[in-house]
């Protein structure tokens, strides 16, 4: 995991990197890893969030001496990129623990709260003190502030001057930056959509898209999009979790070479000496 606002080419860059290093390992079959989410409303992960199954060569293809522990060690002091947290876990065992808790590491910190940035402070507080547990071999916290989107605020006066609809722009901007679907491709028995937008050069800059994304008038004119509307970068929330009614943040927390009940009575007491929690906030601890 790594922080907000990574860009889909930086993450297929680093994605590659983390593969090449672990394939390295004479011990790894074959490595594959995933960023961002699939096409499910199960698996909301962003762009910042790698997955990567690596399958192992049978034991005795193995160095001498060499462990499933120690070989994740190796690869965890491999890649150790700046401001990416690494946790290791089994993938049957990872979905199970996502299933049943949300938290994909052993031990994982739920923060409640009613304000997004107060929890954003409260959690990066939280990582900082857990991280120094003895035993903690990753911690991060969720970043809930810090994701960049695209403003686009049609200005209805100038929509008045030139004689075209609100709707009008928003289709363009649909079509334009999201992608529409404008037809089916048919090969044999498979059915595939067919989405037409810009190329990624003509909408990846603010200023480019102002200029250059062009909104049709009645008369036939094409009017650049800056003249109807102010399009902005703002910064804002990856993503938006509740439950139990409440706003909440995840820490994850993975552990090596120590026992999680122990690890978590000395981790819960850190947090308690260290961290001073608002009125109406409070963690609760989960994972395995």
């Amino acid at each position: 995991a790594s922080l907000p606002g990574m860009s889909v080419t930086k993450a297929s860059e680093l994605l590659q990197q983390q593969d090449r290093i672990i394939k390295g390992f004479p011990e790894v079959e074959s490595v594959f890893g995933k960023a961002g989410r699939a096409l499910t409303a199960t698996d909301p992960a962003p762009l910042e969030m790698f997955e990567t199954v690596i399958n192992l060569k049978p034991e005795d293809e193995w160095r001498d001496g060499m462990t499933t522990d120690k070989l994740i060690a190796e690869m965890d002091e491999a890649l150790k990129f700046p401001g990416v947290a690494n946790s290791w876990t089994m993938p049957i065992k990872a979905r199970t623990d996502m299933l049943a808790t949300g938290i994909r590491t052993p031990v994982g910190i739920k923060l409640f709260g009613n304000d997004l940035e107060q929890l954003d402070a409260l959690a990066t507080e939280i990582e900082a003190v857990v991280r120094e547990v003895p035993g903690t071999t990753s911690a991060f916290a969720e970043r809930l502030t810090g994701a960049y989107y695209l403003d686009i605020t049609p200005d209805l006066r100038s929509l008045a001057q030139y004689g075209v609809t609100l709707g009008e722009v928003q289709d363009v901007v649909a079509a334009a930056l999201g992608g529409e679907m404008v037809t089916t491709t048919v090969e044999g028995r498979e059915r595939y959509g067919v989405t037409v937008r810009y190329p990624r050069e003509l909408r990846s800059d603010p200023q480019q898209i102002a200029r250059e994304v062009l909104v049709p008038t009645m008369d036939g004119a094409m009017i650049p999009l800056g003249q109807l509307a102010k399009v902005e970068i703002a910064k804002g929330a990856p993503a938006i979790r509740t439950e139990n009614a409440l706003l909440s943040a995840y820490i994850y927390v993975d552990i090596r070479e120590r026992d999680i009940g122990s690890y978590v009575a000395e981790a819960r007491k850190a947090v308690a000496d260290n961290v001073q929690f608002p009125p109406g906030y409070y963690a609760t601890w989960s994972g395995q």
